[in-house]
């Protein structure tokens, strides 16, 4: 059951709590910081408690975390292990699996096309992707519906069918229901595939990585990127409920080229991520997208109780409220990786962490914690 919680008692109850882990050895790697002498450096020691805390309580291997703000990236910090038997430490340059936080990157390079002209997002879909084959009773489904989660469609399947005769049937009209749907952004993929020319790698690192500067992460999961990636684990037992501390062993390697979840990216990378969120569309050399675009990028199209009871769905990313201030954020899971993404676009905040094993939890307090310390530092400065 998730609760919700001011600012302020999220940080008075994770320091309380932090502070029974602060004593000891605790491997943390802090490996950038922006300037000497920060306004944030005050709650590195708090934050890093805390994560201690979490993560000897999850039986987390190891972690990735950064800071950023609309000035640019202020912290980068890795914790823990990358080889857990060989005690090697998580490095700042390996690459973590962001899972279901790729599917905003997919989000805003549909929306360029959008600003292109080349895309109506209120258009049916199937007229451009006429190969894509639904059964519905209903209205037709738009982009609009696949980037918001409310086309009705089941989630598993793969968009192609292996029986050609076959067809994906819509359960309800469209824009009426939040079923978050995984098979929509494999669609959107294809779709960005299919208007911009490029297969969804190319697109993705010229749409977005480039103009960010994003130099290091790759957009798509394929094995020969395996020796760049954080040596991650998942359950040695996947055959029953995986329990706190039980064992883990080192995964194996995937591909994924789906938009709903392909990319694997460094920290550093995914701060100048939160950095162009943070300043509503901004990049180091002008806007990603438009004034226009981010505001359906980050407006509540549709109430989505499963990321919380303020929660809604903009396009491709959570969009919910935190002291009256808007909030983007939103979690992504793989076989071996779990990731948090949470960015205080009113106060211009936000952070992103990852962790190298996939135990059924993504480390949303790490990130909240993060952005709302980071908030809370900002504003005794001032």
């Amino acid at each position: 059951m998730q609760t919700q919680v001011s600012r302020r008692g999220f940080l008075e109850f994770s320091a309380g709590a932090g502070a029974a882990f602060a004593a000891g050895r605790f491997f943390a790697l802090d490996t950038y910081a922006r300037t000497a002498g920060t306004k944030y450096e005050q709650v590195y020691s708090q934050l890093d408690a805390f994560v201690k805390q979490y993560m000897q309580a999850m039986n987390a291997p190891g972690m990735t975390l950064v800071l950023a703000d609309r000035d640019g990236v202020q912290r980068v910090v890795t914790y823990g292990w990358s080889d857990v038997e060989g005690k090697a430490a998580v490095q700042p340059g390996q690459l973590f699996q962001i899972g279901s936080i790729s599917k905003s990157f997919v989000a805003l390079s549909l929306l360029q096309l959008h600003d292109e002209g080349k895309l109506d997002l209120r258009k049916p879909i199937v007229e451009y992707l006429p190969s894509l084959r639904i059964d519905s009773a209903f209205a037709p489904i738009t982009t609009h519906h696949m980037l918001t989660h409310t086309s009705g469609l089941p989630s598993i399947p793969p968009v192609y069918l292996s029986d050609p005769a076959a067809k994906h049937r819509a359960a309800y009209a469209p824009g009426e229901n939040f079923h978050y749907c995984n098979m929509a952004f494999d669609a959107l993929g294809i779709l960005l595939w299919t208007l911009d020319g490029r297969p969804i790698a190319e697109a993705i690192r010229a749409r977005v990585f480039q103009p960010l500067g994003m130099a290091q992460s790759e957009p798509v999961i394929a094995f020969e990127h395996r020796d760049r990636l954080a040596k991650n684990y998942n359950a040695f037992q996947s055959d029953r409920p995986y329990p706190r501390n039980g064992r883990l062993c080192e995964a194996p390697a995937i591909i994924s080229t789906s938009g709903a979840g392909c990319i694997a990216a460094t920290p550093h990378d995914m701060g100048l991520y939160a950095q162009m969120i943070a300043n509503g569309g901004k990049g180091p050399n002008g806007r990603l997208i438009s004034e226009e675009a981010f505001k359906l990028f980050s407006t509540k199209h549709i109430k989505a109780e499963e990321f919380g009871p303020t929660a809604g769905y903009g396009y491709g990313i959570a969009v919910d409220t935190l002291d009256e201030h808007k909030i983007l954020r939103h979690t992504g899971g793989m076989v071996s990786f779990a990731s948090a993404i949470h960015v205080d676009i009113d106060e211009g905040v936000g952070a992103f962490a990852s962790i190298n094993a996939m135990q059924g939890y993504r480390p949303n307090p790490v990130a909240q914690f993060s952005a709302c310390s980071h908030t809370d530092a900002a504003g005794r400065e001032s």
